[in-house]
């Protein structure tokens, strides 16, 4: 009986030594994969990227994309879709549009909710129409504006105050935001043209002259 349980000793023993070793091996791997996540989700980037959950309109297989990195209650922003809207009209068949969060909620308030709400209305397939309808109300967003305009879209009202009440959509928002910050992006609108980066709003004009370059681009 003694040596039974003498073995079972040693057993236990080998089985806590064997534990130990393999908790000291994993330890420093864990740490050197969080290091280099941090790392990674840090490193500058030159070029933003395009997924599904980013917004976009015009050609269905377009030779051009326009990345823009806006802000609801940006002035300049307004003043630069203006001149998107021509450029999308002019080359139907050509150009794409892809809109990315860069809310600046120190200098507007309304800049997140904003695009929360744009988001949710997404979700229901109508972010271009809610989108055109808070650059024309940009200078009364508020609460009952958002509330007011699915309405007027004859959004699912249930489901559009449960995803912005919930903010739901912020995500999106914040990947953005993060990806902006990667970019250097200090300023909105900042648009992206093929191989040009446009800070700022500019006319229509020179909207299209820089699309001209970057289609006859070999």
């Amino acid at each position: 009986m003694r040596n039974r349980w003498l073995a079972l000793l040693l057993v236990g023993f080998l089985a806590l030594i064997t534990l130990v070793f393999f908790a000291l091996r994993i330890k420093p791997i864990d740490l050197e994969k969080s290091k280099a996540a941090q790392e990674a989700t840090s490193t500058p980037i030159t070029q933003p990227s395009v997924t599904f959950v980013n917004p976009s309109r015009g050609a269905e297989n377009p030779k051009l994309t326009l990345i823009e990195f806006a802000d609801f209650q940006c002035e300049h922003c307004m003043t630069l879709d203006s001149a998107l809207q021509v450029a999308l009209h002019t080359y139907p068949n050509e150009v794409r549009l892809v809109w990315k969060d860069l809310p600046n909620p120190s200098a507007h308030e309304q800049a997140i909710p904003a695009a929360i709400a744009a988001h949710c209305a997404d979700r229901q397939g109508l972010f271009w129409p809610y989108h055109d309808a808070l650059m024309a109300r940009q200078s009364i967003l508020s609460t009952d504006q958002y509330l007011q305009i699915a309405r007027e879209l004859k959004l699912d009202m249930d489901r559009f105050n449960n995803c912005f009440s919930d903010q739901d959509t912020m995500p999106i928002v914040e990947k953005d935001i993060q990806e902006g910050r990667a970019l250097g992006i200090v300023a909105t609108p900042t648009l992206f043209v093929g191989s040009q980066k446009i800070v700022g709003s500019i006319t229509s004009e020179e909207l299209l002259q820089i699309i001209q370059t970057e289609l006859t681009q070999p």
